[in-house]
């Protein structure tokens, strides 16, 4: 007989001891235990066994990894058979790769655990344990037979309540039949069935109903959730299963939306301010009156000052494509052409990428699952472990598959901790690096030469006299666009060609005369002006060692390597540069547009939704292009932009809570605020900007409505359900905007017939659509439908193509534009923009005269506890982070007198935040930080977003939160 022993770790009396007689009955040793000491020391005394536990997993409060990994590191040559419930079904990929051998559902262990515990077996090589398992599982399966047989004459009989459906039955008798010996005639009969679905109360439950939902904050992990409803209440969520295991999951935000559900706090009903601004006193108000005193104030102020005098604020709180930040509300924009103001976040990144690979500022990464394939994954910009801990799941996957990690950040961050290497940064000086890395790759000649010729615009030739890349419509005038072509020098001729002639050799490198005209290819132009970021240079900006840099380098062009990057470099005003120059470096060694290489942190889809006939109407479309969030407090300061007039008297928020995430806070309190006649702001909470509203709407939350969400960084387009009907008095946002339009006489384009599941109808209304088997009917019918890629192929960014003019990555830009063109003074900045060049943060560098008065780098983490400032008052997580906190490297507090839990003063000439201090060892000398996402009243005074500076770069246009100087003091 086979030394086997089996361990079964259940807390559950009758569900081990059914488990036990399995073994007992097959003439295995078994060992029933309890807790976690108790299956430590079993598995320790089975060394001299071939040992199988069987292990209700989540019915521990360990970590499953941890309980995992401490039973294999006592006995590494255990198998784990882990027992979970249906609702933990999505757990089964990452149980399997966290070391389980197999992964049996409880509710279905009748048809799961013998073909499992079989499988271990045989892989063990037990076979005479197997065969006499194989003989019980017969008799077994005759009684559960006749169990079943007898249970449905009971119905037949009427024995069940007509209330009561057979689920609810077997939850209810489930004591009974255990108590009876019912469970211990048949262990896998329907009483045991509903005995590990039961709660320990033989309280009658009702009937819990799955409901196909998502998360649907702006972090970009997309999660897929089932919502849990019983009679008509969200009770819990839980992960949904994605066709690819892989990105199956959810975070603690997640898995506490039933609070934001339920909370306290939320908004109940309409409200009118009834005192001063921001001194929280409302009056509630009915539907009808908030819609009427709302379209009315629109219609009178756009009538006196125009139609842009009205702004829509939309942020990215809520993802999705009828309620949320991509939804209805452009509907009535267009129909009424009012202000819709730019949006000035986290587009630095993506500028900078659109310059090299093309796709505007979203579609510059890869689907996340080809992280796996990659030789070397950089961090760089990004801190995945708490802000998208999906993607790092995946990451961490590769990383044990051989990938090594090394993460580039100014702080000692979880990502860092998790890493094979750290590499600190002085903040601000990534784009030092990115131009000295350039310029040492090409000094040593670590590009990829085929992909440099192929697929990239090198050999490209740049007119000397006025910076242009020489086409034949340099010589022949008046040539249709579609004629036109590019200049090369062909190496095997020598002499000029036509890229579309086919030239045996391009050259990448060189100078030469074309018909008069002087001309260097862009190689070697670049390479020219790369010179003066040696390695010196970069190890004194960034404190990185030279031999440090080379070996970054080196482990760069030995790829297949892949960066990970999101918005910590572009929270600086040369954010753009930086980007633009990582991209030309992937492009200068062939990390791009292959399997394993380019950029990850965020991966969009292009997928051709009905966008026209769902926002279009025959209005007079909205201005969405001319004023941005980072010019506003001036335009409504001087009702000018740039000095031409730009009234804006009125402005309506909705998905956004503007005055805690734009920069440089207290402009609201003195140049919006008092320049505003109304401000409408749409929310499920009170948070800062609904605070200094003059009318509340209450929002429905996410579970409360029907959607369509497109995923990030997962390739997936899905359904979300409604769940459960609005709360109090809340309505629908789609629902709000048409009642503001119908006011407004615009009701022509709202039709009252149409609800939230018709809008979505529209949005899948397309021939391209079609071609892709996308339709309402089989999303409604699978919930989820991949957009992009396949499971075999998952997609890469740039394989195909590049969405650039040329369908190449470009090394050279020829005509750089200002992301958004607000009439801002571009007087010498256009010609150096179409390279990157090192240019140092506008204020947080130690050449700023402002730095002897205010030297610590300010940066605000993302923390795991919170999306920007969504979760903020959510009860578990207070639990976890229960109040703002700066955090101080131990030199910096030494210096300033400050010990942990002290209250000080983070201050600039802008404003002041007031804390309590932690000294903590992961912040690096001269830099401080206050996690992001905390609401005015939650700090003693002030607020960290008063810290922060408006000003942009001219030509990103963007919030440039990092890029802030401070001190602190002890009060």
């Amino acid at each position: 007989m086979e030394k086997l022993s089996c361990i079964v770790a259940i807390p559950h009396l009758w569900l081990r001891q059914v488990v036990a007689r399995i073994f007992e009955a097959a003439r295995v040793k078994c060992h029933c235990v309890e807790s976690m000491a108790e299956l430590n020391q079993a598995v320790s005394d089975g060394e001299d066994r071939m040992v199988l536990v069987i292990v209700d997993v989540f019915s521990y409060t360990q970590y499953y990894r941890d309980i995992f990994a401490e039973s294999k590191q006592k006995n590494p040559g255990l198998s784990i058979l882990a027992l979970v419930s249906t609702s933990n079904e999505g757990y089964r990929y990452e149980l399997m790769t966290a070391g389980a051998s197999a992964v049996v559902i409880k509710e279905e262990a009748d048809e799961e655990l013998f073909p499992a515990l079989i499988k271990v077996l045989r892989d063990k090589k037990l076979n005479d344990a197997v065969a006499r398992l194989l003989e019980n599982q017969k008799q077994w399966i005759t009684l559960i037979k006749e169990e079943v047989t007898e249970l449905e004459k009971e119905e037949q009989k009427g024995a069940l309540q007509s209330k009561l459906s057979r689920r609810t039955f077997l939850k209810a008798s489930a004591v009974t039949a255990a108590a009876t010996g019912a469970i211990a005639a048949n262990p896998w009969g329907p009483g045991m069935k509903a005995l590990v679905t039961a709660s320990e109360s033989p309280a009658l439950v009702s009937e819990e109903k799955l409901v196909s939902s998502a998360c649907r904050s702006n972090c970009f992990q997309s999660c897929r959730l089932n919502a849990h409803v019983r009679d008509g209440k969200l009770v819990k969520t839980t992960p949904a299963p994605w066709p690819d295991g892989e990105y199956t999951g959810c975070c603690l935000k997640g898995l506490s939306l039933v609070q934001r559900t339920y909370s306290p706090t939320r908004i109940k009903h309409p409200l009118r301010r009834v005192g001063e601004r921001g001194e929280d006193k409302w009056e509630v108000i009915s539907w009808d009156e908030a819609i009427t005193e709302i379209s009315e104030k629109f219609m009178d102020i756009q009538a006196k000052y125009g139609p842009k005098s009205l702004a829509f604020d939309i942020g990215s709180g809520n993802y999705g494509l009828v309620h949320g930040c991509l939804g209805i509300f452009n509907r009535l924009t267009n129909s009424i052409g009012c202000t819709k103001l730019n949006v000035c976040y986290d587009q630095a990144t993506g500028y900078g990428a659109d310059r090299v690979i093309g796709g505007s500022v979203w579609l510059w990464g890869n689907e996340p699952r080809t992280m796996m394939d990659a030789k070397t994954i950089i961090i760089w910009g990004s801190n995945p472990v708490y802000s998208q801990p999906q993607n790092w799941r995946i990451l961490k996957e590769a990383q044990k598959n051989g990938t090594k990690v090394i993460t580039i950040d100014p702080i000692y961050s979880a990502t860092a901790n998790k890493s094979d290497e750290y590499i600190p940064i002085v903040p601000g000086s990534d784009l030092m690096l990115a131009l000295a890395m350039i310029k040492y790759i090409m000094d040593e000649d670590l590009i990829d030469v085929d992909f440099v010729k192929k697929r990239s615009t090198a050999p490209f030739l740049v007119r000397k006299d006025n910076g242009k890349v020489l086409r034949k419509s340099d010589f022949v005038s008046d040539i249709p666009a579609e004629e036109d072509d590019y200049y090369v020098w062909d190496s095997a001729a020598n002499s000029p060609a036509l890229l579309k002639e086919g030239p045996q050799d391009v050259a990448i490198e060189g100078a030469y005369t074309i018909q008069g005209v002087k001309v260097e290819t862009v190689f070697t132009l670049l390479k020219n002006h790369v010179q003066e970021y040696t390695l010196e240079k970069a190890s004194d900006y960034t404190k990185i060692p030279v031999e440090k840099i080379k070996d970054l380098v080196k482990a760069y062009v030995s790829g297949p390597t892949m960066i990970y990057t999101n918005y910590g470099i572009d929270h600086y005003q040369n954010g753009h540069l930086w980007s633009a120059a990582a991209f030309m470096m992937a492009s200068l060694t062939g990390n791009i547009g292959v399997k394993g290489a380019g950029f990850t942190g965020l991966f969009v889809q292009n997928i051709p939704f009905n966008y026209v006939g769902m926002y279009v109407t025959n209005g007079k479309m909205a201005d969405g292009t001319t004023l941005p969030q980072t010019e506003f407090y001036k335009a409504v300061r001087d009702q000018a932009l740039e000095g031409k007039p730009y009234p804006i008297k009125a402005m309506y928020t909705t998905s956004s809570n503007s005055m805690s995430n734009w920069a440089q806070q207290n402009t609201w309190f003195t140049d919006i605020l008092p320049n505003l006649e109304f401000n409408v702001v749409v929310d499920t909470e009170l948070t800062d900007t609904a605070r200094y509203a003059d009318i509340v709407l209450p929002a429905s939350f996410w579970f409360e409505v029907n959607d369509l969400r497109t995923a990030y960084n997962n390739p997936y387009i899905y359904m979300q359900e409604k769940a459960i009907e609005p709360l109090y008095e809340s309505k629908p946002d789609a629902e709000i905007i048409a009642m503001i339009a119908h006011k407004m006489g615009l009701g022509q384009y709202f039709p009252k017939d149409m609800d939230d599941t018709d809008w979505i109808k529209v949005l899948l209304d397309s021939d391209d659509l079609r071609k892709m088997g996308i339709t309402y009917d089989r999303l409604m019918e699978e919930k989820v439908v991949r957009g992009t890629g396949s499971a075999e192929n998952p997609f890469v960014r740039g394989e195909a193509f590049f969405y650039t003019p040329t369908g190449r990555a470009q090394l050279y830009c020829e005509n750089p534009l200002p992301r958004v063109n607000y009439g801002q003074d571009l007087t010498g900045i256009i010609e150096k923009e179409r390279l990157p060049y090192f240019k140092p943060p506008g204020e947080a560098w130690r050449d700023n005269p402002l730095f002897a008065k205010y030297p610590l780098v300010f940066i605000q983490e993302h923390a795991k506890y919170r999306t920007h400032t969504q979760w903020y008052n959510v009860p578990l997580l207070r639990e976890l982070d229960p109040e703002p906190l700066v955090k101080i490297s131990r030199e910096d507090a030494e210096i300033r007198g400050i010990k942990t839990g002290d209250i000080v003063e983070v201050f600039n000439d802008r404003g002041k935040a007031v804390v309590k201090a932690e000294v903590n060892d992961s912040i690096s000398t001269g830099v401080i930080s206050i996690p992001k996402g905390w609401q005015r009243e939650q700090f003693i005074e002030g607020c960290f977003q008063e810290l922060t500076n408006a000003t942009s770069d001219p030509m990103a246009v963007n919030f440039a939160y990092f890029d802030c100087l401070v001190d602190v003091k002890k009060r």
